[in-house]
């Protein structure tokens, strides 16, 4: 997943959820450049706290603005953030209880998750939404 780097066409048009997921994204970045070496250094078990911080107000902001938009597809896609929340949090369990702070196995793992995630989420369902957003004429949604 060397190859996924970031764009502003990811984002769905909306300043403050944007920013949440390019920190997403630079939270990815951050786990990959430190299993490629190079010297990079990353706390992992500060990584995935963030992540989980990160994403729960994410999560949290894009639903109120899709319950104030009416958005159809809402109760779908927040079984989605919960799912992914409930994959993190095992995640998180396995870095913080399993003493895998500095584990190369543990970073690949979590990279992995990330990647998928930022992937098909970040870069399918959201867009649906930001267009959804665009054409209902919020502003700032994607065209």
């Amino acid at each position: 997943m060397a190859d996924l780097e970031w764009n502003e066409a990811y984002g769905i048009g909306v300043p403050e959820l944007d920013a949440d997921l390019r920190r997403l994204h630079d939270l990815y970045c951050a786990i990959r450049a430190s299993l490629e070496g190079g010297g990079v250094s990353t706390d992992l078990r500060a990584v995935c706290g963030e992540l989980i911080d990160t994403a729960r107000a994410h999560f949290a902001r894009e639903e109120r603005l899709m319950e104030v938009c009416d958005y159809p597809d809402r109760a779908a896609h927040a079984k989605l953030h919960q799912s992914f929340l409930e994959q993190v949090e095992d995640v998180w369990t396995f870095v913080r209880d399993d003493g895998a702070r500095d584990d190369y196995m543990a970073r690949f793992l979590v990279l992995g998750f990330i990647g998928k995630w930022l992937k098909m989420h970040i870069m399918v369902v959201d867009q649906k939404f930001g267009e959804f957003l665009a054409l209902r004429g919020h502003a700032g949604g994607r065209a």
